[in-house]
């Protein structure tokens, strides 16, 4: 028997709960998918970290993520926000490639969470 557990696309918490900004984006409904234990630990054990944007990425992503209807909708939604901020042309070399680690890094959760959710909707 397996324990149900929610796996945060955005993780760790302790980067991700620091700033209101970065809490209200790991605490999207759909971006945190419910699952198996031995499946949220085999997405841990093989997809890195989401690296924490830097502040004014943060601000720029807010205003424009919106959740989408299923988990994958919504990761798709959160990688073209973040790169939208990391292509602000304001931003400094070093977020641009932070955005881009970022967004790799969400990317490469796509297979697990695709298994964990068989495209199911988890709200709206």
């Amino acid at each position: 028997m397996f324990e149900r557990r929610g796996h945060h696309i955005v993780h760790t918490a302790r980067e991700w709960e620091l700033r209101p900004e970065a809490r209200r984006i790991r605490q999207t409904p759909t971006l945190i998918v419910p699952t198996e234990r031995e499946l949220h630990v085999a997405t841990h054990d093989n997809c890195p970290a989401v690296p924490l944007l830097g502040y004014h990425a943060l601000l720029a992503v807010n205003s424009s993520f919106e959740e989408g209807r299923t988990s994958l909708e919504s990761m798709d939604n959160l990688m073209l926000a973040i790169e939208k901020a990391g292509n602000h042309p304001r931003a400094h070399i070093v977020e641009k490639k932070l955005a881009e680690l970022a967004v790799w890094a969400i990317d490469l959760q796509r297979p697990f969470i695709a298994e964990m959710t068989d495209n199911r909707r988890y709200i709206i």
